[in-house]
């Protein structure tokens, strides 16, 4: 008969884990593989960018206009880079928002009336953002003249997009 015995106490150093292994009763194997993984606790910046990137995610449509100026940005900053004739490409398309406004008003005259100004709006600050979107392609969206007016258009369209998106 085996021999009962109260279980040792072991000493275990400050901050690390102990797992328990049962006995192994009638099993001729070897002793069982454990693998013990820790993880860390996270840091507090972890945690900040934690807390910023879920609410960032919740509040993602409401700044979905800045996430496109950064992203108009750094495109403007890599055509820059590789191809500044891609400027001569971009500008035409300064007068796509304003050839668009055109076609509503001769398809739909009498709908434009309920939300001109907010459709004008719209239509300038895109054509803006377009000719800027070609400035900076041509000239470096790094250059102090083309990064205040894109922080300002940015400021803009946000509080449009905010303003839109309240008084539907």
């Amino acid at each position: 008969m085996a021999r009962r015995s109260r279980p040792q106490t072991v000493q275990v150093p400050q901050g690390a884990t102990t797992v328990r292994i049962p006995r192994q009763r009638g099993s001729k194997a070897g002793a069982p593989v454990v693998v013990v993984l820790t993880e860390p606790r996270p840091s507090l910046s972890s945690r900040i960018a934690r807390a910023v990137g879920v609410w960032a995610w919740k509040h993602r449509a409401a700044w979905a206009p800045t996430g496109y100026a950064v992203l108009v940005y750094v495109l403007a900053a890599v055509a820059h880079a590789t191809a500044p004739w891609m400027a001569f490409v971009v500008a035409p398309a300064t007068a796509g928002p304003l050839l668009g406004l055109w076609w509503a008003a001769v398809r739909a005259a009498d709908r434009i009336d309920v939300r001109s100004w907010r459709l004008r709006t719209a239509v300038a600050l895109a054509t803006v953002a377009i000719l800027w979107a070609a400035a900076a392609v041509r000239y470096d969206p790094l250059v102090v003249q083309l990064t205040w007016p894109w922080v300002v258009l940015t400021a803009l369209v946000q509080v449009f997009w905010l303003v839109i998106r309240r008084s539907k």
